[in-house]
Order: C-alpha cells, then structure tokens, then sequence
C-alpha cells in the first residue's frame, strides 16, 4: 500500500492533486494538509508506526507560519528515527535556482517539481 502525503497552503492545488492521484490510481491513500507544522506533529506521533507514515511528501515551500524550509529543518532532527523512510518531493510555483539549489542540499529531497502538476509527473513520484 502506498501513501502520500500533500502539503500545501493552498486548497485548490490539494482538491486538484487528489483528484489526480485518485482517478489515475497513483497512490492508495492520501492525505493533505494545509499547515506543515500539523504535518509535523503527525510524523512526530507516528514514527514508530511505518503503516501510518507517507511513503513520499510532496511540499510546497511558501506557506504561512512554518513553511517548507522550515518543514525540511524540523524533519531533519527526528527523520533518522522514523520506522520508514520517506521521499520528499518539493513541489513549488518558485523558479528561482536558488530555491533549486538549496532543495538539492537535503539527501531525502528527492526532487524539486514545479506547479502545475500533472498525473504523469506524480507518478514518477512513486
């Protein structure tokens, strides 16, 4: 079973990324998540539970109070005693090569993709 978490501020690009994940058959479950710090708090209570963790992320990088930079630092200091590990994928609207760049400094950032999604460019998150 194969699971993705969506983390992102914005309602529209969530409702848009399920549906692709659903009608496509992506992934077997998702869940989304308008605030990183609850995304956080979830890992946080569940590291030891590998059925209840993501198989892959996909994170969006500007969001209000913590955003994706801050995800990835906090994910940093406990991602080692997770029971599984998870694939990061930043998913933004940015083009700044910086913001490409400092993504490609994190080993579990798999990938930096820009918006919109597509179902094909999810599927190559598997």
């Amino acid at each position: 079973m194969s699971k993705v978490f969506i983390i992102d501020d914005d309602p529209i690009h969530q409702r848009i990324a399920q549906i692709m994940i659903e009608k496509h058959k992506i992934y077997d479950e998702f869940k989304s998540y308008t605030e990183a710090g609850k995304a956080l708090e979830y890992l946080q209570q569940n590291i030891a539970a590998a059925d209840a963790l993501p198989d892959v992320i996909l994170l969006d990088l500007n969001m209000p109070v913590v955003d994706g930079w801050d995800f990835l630092e906090k994910f940093d200091t406990f991602r080692n005693a997770l029971s599984k590990s998870i694939k990061i994928y930043i998913v933004s609207s940015s083009v700044d090569e910086k913001d490409i760049m400092r993504s490609q400094s994190y080993a579990y950032v798999h990938g930096f993709i820009s918006k919109p999604l597509s179902p094909d460019i999810i599927r190559n998150t598997r």
